[in-house]
């Protein structure tokens, strides 16, 4: 496949992934599992933003390391809130 119809093709996908997205914020989840949906597409749309647009699928092995660093410091700051955010819930 040329790098325009994976392009395009992504693009198709991001776009129902976020109607996915919507159609499940109508379905009145409890608060819990809407938050659950809503990161759970979340992470779906940032994986895909990150291995295409962002070239990720092209760089080594260093680069793939440095953005798991990230992404687990913010795994990390979110789950270390939440005790916090339980309090506020309530």
């Amino acid at each position: 496949m040329s790098e325009k119809s994976i392009s395009n093709t992504l693009f198709a996908v991001l776009i129902a992934v976020t109607l996915l997205s919507v159609a499940a914020s109508r379905l009145h989840f409890g608060r819990e599992l809407a938050v659950a949906v809503a990161l759970g597409f979340a992470a779906v749309k940032a994986a895909l933003i990150g291995w295409f647009f962002m070239r990720l699928r092209h760089e080594g092995w260093i680069v793939r390391g440095a953005v798991l660093v990230g992404i687990f410091a913010v795994v990390v700051m979110a789950v270390g809130i939440l005790p916090d955010l339980a309090i506020q819930l309530k």
